[in-house]
């Protein structure tokens, strides 16, 4: 199969529990297609019948149109398949923290619906940070160029897809969204939806063996408590809080959609879990559109990353090796700015030991000037070796002359070499204010580390059972100690 324009661009881990995608669990003689599989999946067209209780909607949501709707004929083919999946369960995914997570059931689902592991691709789990966890690897190595994994398009969760499935259910909550100017979050809120739709129909779901998969203890920053903010620096403070406003926002406008239970609106830990969920497994396509692809989920972040995920002519997923991988490697992707680890954490729930981080320098309503002159936490990066970013100099410079009127002719003429690339009037500028830039600087480090020292004793006199991300935090704040005691002395040195 030709490999598609449409491709995404995408540690290694100590083996303890090996899950092989093969054999039998993946045996072609007993597949199900994916069609056969599916059932009742959105509002229907034809009746519009809102909420009654959680069993009546699961049938009632089906509607004729759906891209999704069966086409099987074979009445016996489907029953034996959802009822293959709906033996090895109760009637509900359980979301409590103690749930184990099915992944044995999920390759077994995966493998009758279509899925092809190629070149030794397994899924391996172990503990992170005290928490169940498992990514794909290889066991046999590949080369570059080599197909990985391929996901039939029918299983792919689609913001798009469910957008026309729900099409004139949702129109209310969609409004709520822009409402509280969260517009830009509504493919995401689609995939919400369905993720809660799904959970509803518990093991009448053709999902269900995969959300009987997922995670159940999250370190993402919609599951902290309320202690755990109260221990965070500023900018990751900040950042956690508005992963919190996104998902109150997808909580208040949940209220205006009438096709979950009333139940299922006022169970905050489901919603936790379903944004969770979202957020951590959705990638966004060439196209814009933001999809979840069950099984290439479970490929973990790293940077540089070694896959790339494309997607073919009928909408299949199929992951390729970007590089020769070596055997026992981690399948791997980028989730984002590797000198932003405070994001990743909050997002993901992970804290990735990255080459940089953010400077923590905060401006409020920066001028659109400052932007250019490099304002942005991704270029703003003290690094591990306690060296700094020539973006960190020529912002915290150019803010300084913004708040002196009397230097506006050095303002406007710093601006000038830096979009012209004027480095040698660049470099006479920063000469000029070198020791008061780096006494700023040394002030502002020294700022940050008394607050997480001092936020760390705070952490330290509690129970971590009590508060189990504790430790995680205590590990982003070592992190961000040790980089900064190293910038630090780095700019003691050039006071002299």
């Amino acid at each position: 199969m030709s490999r598609q324009s449409h491709c995404l661009q995408s540690s290694l881990w100590a083996p303890t529990q090996l899950i092989l995608l093969s054999g039998l669990l993946f045996s072609s003689s007993t597949a199900f297609s994916w069609n056969q599989r599916q059932s009742n999946l959105g509002p229907s067209r034809q009746t519009g019948t809102k909420y009654t209780s959680t069993r009546s909607y699961s049938r009632a949501v089906g509607h004729s149109n759906s891209p999704w709707a069966s086409t099987s004929s074979s009445t016996n083919t489907i029953n034996s398949a959802l009822s293959s999946t709906a033996a090895a369960y109760s009637d509900y995914v359980s979301i409590d923290r103690s749930a184990p997570r099915e992944i044995d059931y999920f390759q077994g689902w995966a493998g009758s619906c279509g899925v092809q592991p190629e070149n030794g691709f397994y899924l391996q789990g172990q503990l992170v940070d005290d928490n169940e966890d498992y990514y794909a690897a290889t066991s046999s190595g590949a080369a570059s160029g080599s197909r990985m994994l391929y996901v039939p398009g029918e299983m792919i969760l689609s913001a798009y897809q469910i957008s026309q499935e729900y099409n004139g259910y949702i129109d209310a909550s969609l409004q709520t969204l822009v409402e509280m100017d969260m517009q830009h979050l509504q493919k995401h809120f689609h995939l919400f939806l369905k993720i809660l739709v799904e959970f509803e129909k518990g093991s009448e779901s053709p999902y269900m063996p995969w959300l009987n998969a997922m995670p159940r203890k999250w370190n993402t920053a919609a599951s902290m408590d309320n202690f755990c903010l109260s221990v965070l620096p500023p900018y990751i403070k900040a950042v956690c809080h508005t992963e919190r406003d996104q998902l109150g926002a997808f909580r208040r406008a949940l209220g205006a959609f009438d096709y979950v239970s009333p139940e299922t609106k006022n169970n905050s830990e489901l919603l936790k879990f379903a944004y969770n969920v979202v957020f951590t497994r959705a990638w966004r396509s060439d196209e814009g559109d933001y999809r979840i692809v069950p099984v290439a989920d479970m490929i973990n972040h790293e940077y540089p990353d070694n896959c790339v995920i494309c997607y073919n002519e009928n909408g299949g997923c199929e992951v390729y090796a970007k590089r020769d991988i070596s055997a026992g490697e981690a399948l791997t992707m980028s989730y984002g700015t590797p000198t932003n680890p405070s994001k990743l954490l909050a997002t993901y729930g992970f804290l990735h030991q990255p080459p940089a981080t953010f400077c923590k320098i905060v401006v409020s309503n920066p001028s659109e000037e400052l932007k250019s002159v490099g304002y942005d936490p991704n270029r703003m990066v003290f690094f591990s070796d306690g060296s700094i970013a020539q973006d960190v100099w020529d912002v915290l410079l150019y803010h300084r002359l913004e708040r002196k009127p009397e230097l506006a002719a050095v303002k406007d003429a710093f601006f000038q070499a830096h979009m012209s690339g004027d480095e040698q009037t660049k470099n006479s500028i920063h000469n000029q204010f070198q020791r008061e830039t780096v006494g700023a600087l040394l002030r502002h480090v020294n700022h940050i580390l008394a607050e997480v020292a001092e936020l760390t004793y705070k952490m330290n006199s509690f129970d971590s059972s009590q508060h189990p991300r504790l430790p995680l935090l205590l590990k982003h704040h070592a992190m961000v100690t040790d980089t900064f005691t190293k910038v630090r002395d780095f700019l003691m040195d050039l006071q002299g």
